[in-house]
């Protein structure tokens, strides 16, 4: 339930790793737990392969075999282990140990994903099934206020799971409905507005939630807060009570679909108002946390092929609402 910032280390080799990570974080990266672990997988693999002395001095062939594709690997896992053991050498460098460094030209990444995007009534029949949770097995009585409320603030702000569960109980603000997310993504901070429905839930969810002291606004055992693997845990379970058809790899929509689903209704809410989608692309950028609105573009495609999928408006009218630029 909890949510872990560091790794634990093997001896053998905890001190340059720990070293590393604050040098990285140093330069303003977070690198968080699953991050860490990235970085344990490597120096194991370094530690049990390397014949130099010392074990740091990384030659070619031990890198290019460590940055070699692996049988059944997406390129995107492959161009990430390429990236750490590049950048580690690079850090060895500047200690003065001498280590190949694996070439810029990394391994290129094709995105192909295409998110799931919850229907209206298939976001009703989640929260049906949330508003229905009970204490967990440890009894704890927050369980069955946290995950409606967690759910309806992915959906109804479009927050990133982490940060949503990293909110503190200052920096939401229940009279106004301003959720103040700090060092998100991209170390960037905003402010978030909610609806005034969801605002009056939140209200509600927090004349119920006994916190003991603890600091978070979706506060776990402990004083620490949930970890995101459980709400992602729980949210599948969810899913499966509601009946959300699992995808064709045969899993269920990730919890991060929620984010998407936001963004592509919130577009939809938009041109129902007369916005021009392509002007409302600046609001949403800043509202989700982008660093540029380039990575909102995306959701322009989403929303068309929403509106002709979802809305059945023909090809003809969706092409009106989404001119080619």
């Amino acid at each position: 339930m909890k949510q872990i910032d560091s790794y634990n280390f093997p001896e053998a080799y905890c001190d340059i790793a720990l070293e590393y990570i604050r040098y990285k974080q140093s330069l303003g990266f977070k690198y968080s737990v699953s991050e860490q672990q990235q970085v344990n997988r490597m120096l194991a693999f370094i530690y049990s392969k390397s014949i130099t002395n010392p074990i740091l001095a990384l030659t070619s062939e031990l890198v290019i075999e460590y940055a070699s594709k692996r049988e059944n690997e997406s390129f995107s896992t492959l161009h990430i282990r390429q990236s750490h053991i590049r950048q580690f050498a690079l850090f060895l460098n500047l200690r003065g140990i001498l280590a190949y460094v694996y070439p810029k030209n990394l391994v290129k990444t094709t995105d192909h994903f295409v998110p799931y995007i919850f229907t209206k009534d298939e976001i009703n029949r989640i929260l049906r099934v949330a508003d229905s949770i009970g204490p967990n097995k440890n009894k704890f009585i927050n369980t069955p206020y946290i995950y409606p409320a967690v759910i309806r603030i992915l959906y109804g702000c479009g927050l990133r799971i982490s940060e949503a569960l990293s909110l503190k109980c200052e920096e939401v603000d229940l009279a106004g409905g301003i959720l103040t997310v700090l060092n998100g993504k991209n170390n960037g901070s905003r402010l978030v507005p909610t609806s005034e429905s969801l605002r009056k839930y939140l209200v509600i969810y927090n004349s119920k939630v006994e916190r003991n002291g603890n600091p978070y606004f979706f506060p776990a055992l402990h004083q620490e807060r949930y970890s995101p693997q459980t709400i992602r845990k729980q949210f599948y379970k969810m899913e499966k009570r509601a009946g959300i058809p699992q995808l064709s790899n045969g899993r269920y929509p990730r919890i991060h679909d929620l984010r998407h689903t936001f963004s592509v209704h919130a577009l939809e809410q938009m041109i129902k108002n007369g916005q021009d989608p392509y002007c409302s692309l600046p609001i949403l950028s800043s509202y989700l946390g982008h660093k540029g609105v380039e990575s909102t573009e995306k959701y322009l495609r989403l929303t068309k092929q929403y509106f002709t999928d979802i809305l059945q408006f023909n090809s003809e009218d969706a092409d009106k609402i989404f001119p080619e630029v």
